[in-house]
């Protein structure tokens, strides 16, 4: 489906910077998109080298930004995270550094708190635990991690 709703003669490098004002985007999303809009091959590679010269795009910068968006936000875990990276079009090193620099992280307590802040009402029932162990499987947990905070949450209730 074409979704072209812009003026027939806007640029491609406008386009561009239409799309940019709107969001950020990853090189690989903003070159799909120009050419899905008509801009020539070589006109969206001259586009994408000025945006990157301007650094008005950086994958390494977008990586970081739809981490901190993806953990905090959604809790997705770092599997899950760099799942949603490479379909976005960013390279492997900058999904490989953006995750290597998430020291602190403890997919124990991610999970632990996922349950207590999001799941703990669905707990109840057997259908419901499974409910929330498959919800936490898409969201990049192992099974290791979810069973253990699982654990801890039914000994901290029983008390």
């Amino acid at each position: 489906m074409n979704r072209n709703f812009t003026k027939p003669n806007i640029s491609c490098y406008d386009k561009a910077l239409d799309l940019l004002a709107r969001r950020a985007h990853s090189r690989a999303e903003l070159e799909r998109k120009l050419l899905e809009h008509g801009c020539p091959k070589e006109e969206t590679n001259r586009t994408l080298e000025r945006l990157t010269a301007a650094r008005l795009i950086d994958d390494q910068a977008y990586a970081e930004h739809q981490t901190e968006r993806m953990m905090k936000g959604k809790g997705f875990a770092p599997r899950r995270i760099a799942q949603e990276l490479r379909r976005r079009g960013v390279d492997a090193e900058a999904i490989e550094t953006t995750l290597e620099a998430m020291e602190d992280y403890d997919p124990r307590a991610a999970v632990s708190a996922l349950i207590e802040r999001k799941f703990a009402r669905d707990l109840d029932t057997e259908k419901g635990r499974r409910r929330v162990v498959n919800a936490l499987i898409r969201m990049g947990y192992d099974w290791q991690n979810i069973r253990a905070a699982m654990r801890e949450y039914e000994d901290t209730e029983e008390i």
